[in-house]
Formats: C-alpha cells, structure tokens, sequence
C-alpha cells in the first residue's frame, strides 16, 4: 500500500518585474520569489520562465531562504525580437521535497517590446557660408541598445525637402563615446544669400533588429563672398593685458580670441555690429564700418558682483 505525499501549497511573485517597454532582443532582468504555505526551504528547486507560445525561455534555481520565502538570484532572459505586447509566466512546477509535494503555482508579467529608438544629431556646421560653396557637416546616429550601425546610410534633405547628399557611417564609434557612428558629409550651399533649415535623416536600417528611423533639423546661414579681413584685439581696460578666450561676433559671423587676445573675422563689404564678451567682463558694442581690411581694439572691464543676499 502506498502513502500519499503530503502537500503544500505555494505561490509565486516577482521581486523584479521587467521594465514596462524593453528594446528588442535586449536582456530583461528578472527575480522570482516561491513561498510555501508552511515556509518549507525550497533551496534548489527549479522555476521555469514560460513564454505566451508555451515555450520555456529560461530555467532557474531557487538559491536563498529567509526562513519565509524562497528567491532566486537575479537573472536576465533575452526579449523578443519582434515589436509588440507581451505576456509571460514565471512557473514554479509542482516539485518534491523530503516527502512533501509542493504545488505548482505561477505569476504572469507583462512587458512591451518596441523598435530599438534611433538619435541623430550634426555638429561643424558652418555659418555663414559664402552662397555656391562647398561645406562639410558631421552627422552622429545612435541606437538606445547600442547596436553597430557600420556602413548605414544618412541623407541631407535640402529646405524643399530634395535629397542633396548622403553620406556612409564609418566602423568606428566618436571619440569619447561608445555607440555614436558618424559620418562627415559634403554639401554645396546655396546660390543666394538668406538663412536655410536642412534636415539630417536616418531611414529605419535593415537590420536583424527592429529600429526606428529619425531625423535632425540644422540651420545655416549664407552671404557673399568675403572680402575683407576684420581683426578685433581684446584687451582688459584695467590691465592692457590680452582675453583669451573671448566671444568675438560681427553679426552674423563669430570668432573667439587667441592667446594673444586676437580674433580674424573675413567677411564682405558692410556695416556691422560688433559684439565681445567675456566671462565676468562687460559686453564692449560698436559699429564697424568694412570697405576695406579694419582693425579695432576692444578694452573690455570687469563687470559688476550683483549682490543677491538681500
């Protein structure tokens, strides 16, 4: 005659449920908490992670026991690829232990896979360009799991939304990061003079993954060619001793000085105004009048501490 095993019931939670939207086939980090109605120690018994297809994603131990409730160690298990919502089951199976059977019990979790987000960013973009010329910007695309975009393409629409250039993403990330691919791209301005709005865009690359597209909105200016060369010398009023580093514009162009307190600004003939700053100096203003090459001393003094106690 054979006994019948005792029982126990068991319930299941998670003490790490996966984030709500998850990049697909990226690593979803889960922990699984199985108690045992009369607080038995199921040190070493298995928990099964089962997807909504019945399939068995991953299998884990049950490796603590704080005299209440059993927990496995943290664990990642792979998302899937395709976007879409879903719903999985973490499974403690009805499993023995020293003669007592303990039930099966579950807890289901939901998460929502998405196309892996794209960011696209341009840099040295140069403004103002002489109208007709040649230029060249640099364009930056990142994916949110950081996977490598190698050889993808990025096109530059023009203001009229034409497709003006491409340019082909190099193997090796920017300096200082560790997924930004880049490319530098080689555009001609325009053929008359104004302000323009271009757009960088990255169309969804065909890859193993799912990815979102993107695009980057960048402005320039264009003017005449330049004529003249215009030298600003930055000094402190006080001192007569050179600014580094000063913020040189002759609207619309822009400089900052050198260690020797210089800035060179080639632009054509005109009137402009004339604007230097510098950190804690007052901002120093004039017109200048260009019809030919013009040098002008800026003395700058330091501006006043705003007492902001009372």
């Amino acid at each position: 005659m054979t006994g019948k095993l005792q029982a126990h019931e068991t319930s299941v939670s998670m003490v790490k449920a996966p984030r709500a939207e998850l990049d697909g086939g990226t690593d979803m980090a889960l922990k699984v908490k199985v108690s045992c109605s009369s607080a038995c120690d199921l040190w070493g018994k298995i928990v099964k992670i089962i997807t909504q297809d019945a399939a068995v994603a991953k299998e884990i131990v049950l490796v603590s026991f704080d005299d209440m409730a059993n927990e496995t160690g943290e664990f990642v298990v792979k998302t899937p690829f395709e976007p879409g919502e879903y719903t999985w089951t973490a499974v403690f199976p009805a499993q023995e232990k020293e003669g007592i059977l303990h039930e099966e019990s579950s807890a289901p979790f939901s998460f929502t896979v998405k196309p892996h987000a794209i960011s696209i960013t341009v840099w040295d973009v140069p403004s103002p360009i002489a109208f007709g010329d040649e230029f060249k910007i640099k364009v930056g695309v990142r994916c949110s799991a950081g996977c490598n975009l190698t050889g993808k393409e990025v096109a530059i629409h023009d203001y009229e939304g034409v497709k003006v250039a491409t340019g082909t993403l190099g193997d090796v990330p920017w300096s200082g990061t560790s997924a930004l691919y880049w490319a530098e791209v080689e555009l001609e301005a325009p053929g008359t003079e104004g302000c323009y709005a271009w757009e960088a865009k990255f169309p969804k690359p065909d890859l193993e993954l799912p990815h979102e597209g993107a695009s980057y909105a960048f402005a320039f200016g264009t003017a005449r060619q330049p004529e003249h060369v215009v030298t600003v010398e930055v000094l402190d009023k006080a001192t007569n001793t050179p600014i580094r580093h000063a913020d040189v514009i002759l609207h619309p162009y822009r400089d900052h000085t050198d260690e020797r307190g210089m800035a060179r600004l080639m632009v054509p003939k005109g009137e402009y105004e004339l604007y230097v700053s510098g950190s804690d100096r007052k901002t120093f203003q004039t017109t200048v009048k260009v019809a030919s090459d013009v040098a002008v001393r800026a003395e700058l003094l330091v501006a006043p501490v705003v007492d902001d106690s009372g």
